[in-house]
């Protein structure tokens, strides 16, 4: 395991995705899709549609 002194925005998302039941490759994707568009950016279609696959592991 690796421990992160300073965490980026990325996997911060990712790992508070992973631990709700999401898997680890879409976790890790969504989480940097959320970091980048932070400030405001509007997402994609392709990418609302794996921000919304992701939460949906979260309901189950």
């Amino acid at each position: 395991m690796q421990i992160e002194t300073r965490p980026t925005a990325a996997s911060s998302y990712a790992r508070s995705l992973i631990s709700r039941g999401c898997p680890q490759a879409l976790a890790i994707s969504v989480g940097k899709i959320l970091a980048r568009t932070d400030n405001g950016m509007e997402h994609s279609p392709d990418e609302k549609v794996l921000i919304e696959r992701a939460y949906a592991h979260l309901r189950r």
